[in-house]
């Protein structure tokens, strides 16, 4: 199996980078938040990195000497993930003060995984927003009229943005909204296919992967004629009450989703 450079956008937990590491790839998270989990990491724009850069270690536990050597793998610095400040065969920029770079012979990542921010996607949006942060200019402050329409743009321009990225293997996620309306979904999942007690529609539009298929599929509770699962109320509506971090709640991605695009992404 071929070890991949795997770019995960839009993403705070470490979820799926980790699911990734855990089978040997070279995965890097990035979002304006910090990590929840030790690892891999660049808080900041997404845009920043899509064309293969990521940020160049200086003593750090993988480079101790900050020299392009990798210490945890002992490897060739033309293999390893870590770049140095002044490694042969790599090329450099600097972006906010922050030392970027990535390999001459191989500057691409080889898959991304993209979970854009809902906001301002989600049939939710149409009457109301959420408190979480956007990953562009417009905030989430309670927008109407043209305002509401420029945000909403922006995310679509963001999606795309990350769409048309010169990375051969692609997949973006996000619930049901306006975006399926202007990209088909190859496919919509929810986390009960994957081991995990949880009802949510998620559309995955994927270039150059397969369809994920279902792994393990849990069963729901019956509320006379209607299936619901643990995640549910009766009535169908989430259990999570109203919180400051219900959207951050809500946006992580079930471990089962994270172990399957790992699984079944990691060879092709």
């Amino acid at each position: 199996m071929k070890r991949l450079r795997v770019l995960v956008a839009c993403e705070f937990s470490g979820t799926v980078r980790d699911a990734f590491i855990a089978r040997g790839h070279d995965a890097m998270s990035c979002d304006l938040l910090p990590t929840e989990k030790p690892g891999p990491h660049y808080q900041g724009d997404v845009l920043d990195l899509i064309d293969g850069w990521q940020p160049v270690m200086f003593a750090a536990e993988c480079d101790t000497e900050g020299d392009g050597w990798c210490q945890v793998r002992d490897c060739d610095p033309s293999s390893c993930p870590c770049l140095g400040p002044t490694q042969d065969g790599a090329e450099y920029k600097e972006i906010n003060g922050v030392l970027l770079g990535r390999h001459e012979d191989n500057p691409h990542w080889d898959l991304a995984i993209c979970h854009p921010p809902c906001t301002y996607l989600t049939n939710s949006a149409e009457w109301a927003f959420g408190d979480g942060p956007y990953h562009q200019k417009v905030k989430p402050e309670t927008l109407v009229g043209a305002k509401r329409r420029e945000a909403r743009q922006l995310a679509i321009d963001f999606v795309l943005a990350l769409w048309a990225a010169p990375i051969a293997r692609i997949a973006i996620e996000n619930p049901v909204g306006c975006l399926s309306k202007k990209m088909k979904p190859t496919q919509t999942i929810h986390p009960w296919m994957f081991g995990d007690d949880a009802s949510k529609a998620t559309c995955l539009w994927l270039k150059g992967l397969p369809a994920l298929k279902a792994t393990n599929e849990i069963k729901p509770r019956m509320v006379g004629d209607r299936p619901r699962w643990e995640n549910q109320c009766d009535n169908g509506q989430n259990k999570l009450p109203p919180s400051a971090d219900r959207w951050k709640l809500r946006s992580k991605t079930y471990q089962g989703i994270a172990d399957a695009m790992a699984d079944q992404w990691s060879c092709v």
